[in-house]
């Protein structure tokens, strides 16, 4: 059998396999295991092709930059409505940066070590609010701070945001005074937590009003979602959320739909499938719950495919996944070397992109460029449509897209 005829009947990382058992082979007896990984991440290019569910193809255009002069990491945390002003925050210094619209920074405040304004090292979200203030979300309390960063009132949040992404985290969604968050009930004994249909019994989505200070609804888990028909431990139950025409639209990292809720009163409407294409998206199956420990959801996000964001783009929607590693390659990547995984991970784990047009997928297909998601707006490291750089930079910069 030729080498061709073996790549399209058992696949390429078949292939591999096959070339890999052959021990006779001298050519292989006398390379070290670098080789075959490497030759197949060669051929294994062919993966990062576009797929297109439709006639629709989208074109991502730059329509924003913000480039500050500073030299370290800064996470985008939210901006303003009229994106005057952004707000940053350094994880290494542990401080906050407030910049202008041009990238000029006008404040730098590590709010670990001022003790007048102290905040939790750890927070879900910070907004900015209508009346100049903003809203910083910690682990166990509501903070408001002026425009400054001057802490001006604190209180217990009277319930548990349930997620394990923070600094910042997706958890929460803020409008107007409400909050949409994944939330539980702070009573609940630990017996009942490590239950395998936890998820299921709780009405975990909820929309808090911080004026009025009162829960003003709550909902279960759709019944569709991959956390409900397969109980157990996942990595993460929260979901990303965006609105759009006044809806909430909810993606779970676990599960391939799109839900549409009613907003502030949630009622679902509609269940969009993405339905992923099989050839680079693998679903999550839970941990049981006896065999769950703290780390081991990771090395599922490793061989399986996991959604990061969701965002909206002129009336559309854009779902974002990883790839993961085809079942062959699986077991290769348990044997290899650090280095081998890494270009294994360097080859599957990249990013696809799923656009969603009046609820349905009108689009799937690879990008090299990494977006990343903040109320909904979609934005990057890097022009997709200029050469990547591979230099250090002496400053941060931020690109925003839109889909046209």
């Amino acid at each position: 059998m030729n080498t061709i005829t073996v790549i399209f009947r058992k696949g390429l990382a078949g292939y591999i396999q096959t070339v890999l058992k052959k021990s006779a082979s001298s050519f292989f007896h006398q390379c070290e295991m670098w080789f075959p990984v490497s030759l197949l991440i060669l051929l294994c290019q062919c993966n990062a092709v576009e797929q297109s569910a439709s006639d629709f193809i989208p074109d991502f255009v730059v329509t924003d930059s913000l480039i500050i002069d500073y030299i370290g990491q800064l996470n985008l945390v939210n901006s303003k409505d009229d994106r005057s002003e952004y707000l940053l925050f350094d994880p290494q210094r542990k401080e906050f940066v407030r910049v202008n619209e041009e990238g000029n920074i006008l404040q730098r405040k590590n709010l670990e070590e001022d003790s007048k304004d102290q905040f939790e090292p750890s927070y879900v979200s910070i907004d900015y609010l209508a009346n100049g203030q903003l809203l910083f979300v910690g682990m166990n309390h509501f903070y408001w701070y002026d425009s400054e960063l001057n802490l001006l009132d604190k209180k217990e949040i009277p319930f548990n945001i349930k997620s394990v992404y923070f600094s910042p985290g997706h958890a929460n969604l803020v409008h107007g005074h409400n909050i949409f968050t994944h939330a539980v009930n702070k009573d609940l004994d630990d017996d009942t937590r490590e239950k395998e249909d936890f998820l299921a019994n709780f009405p975990f989505l909820t929309v808090y009003d911080f004026a009025e200070e009162k829960i003003i609804s709550q909902d279960f888990i759709p019944k569709s979602a991959q956390m409900i028909k397969a109980p157990g431990k996942y990595m993460d139950s929260a979901p990303f959320s965006v609105l759009l025409n006044q809806d909430l639209y909810l993606l779970f990292q676990n599960s391939p739909e799109i839900y549409r809720f009613s907003f502030p009163k949630l009622n679902l409407i509609e269940t969009i499938p993405l339905a992923p294409d099989n050839s680079f998206y693998a679903q999550i199956k839970p941990v049981p719950v006896k065999n769950y420990q703290s780390m081991s959801s990771y090395g599922m996000l490793t061989e399986n495919s996991a959604f990061f964001g969701i965002g909206i783009t002129n009336g559309l929607l854009l779902a974002g996944y990883h790839g993961a590693l085809p079942t062959d390659v699986v077991e290769i990547y348990n044997s290899a070397s650090d280095q081998e995984k890494k270009q294994i991970r360097e080859t599957y784990k990249i990013p696809y992109y799923q656009v969603v047009k009046e609820g349905e997928k009108v689009w799937e297909g690879h990008l090299d460029i990494q977006f990343q998601f903040q109320n909904g707006r979609i934005y990057a490291d890097r022009n997709v449509n200029l050469p990547r750089a591979e230099l250090e930079l002496d400053y941060v910069p931020f690109y925003f897209y839109e889909i046209r």
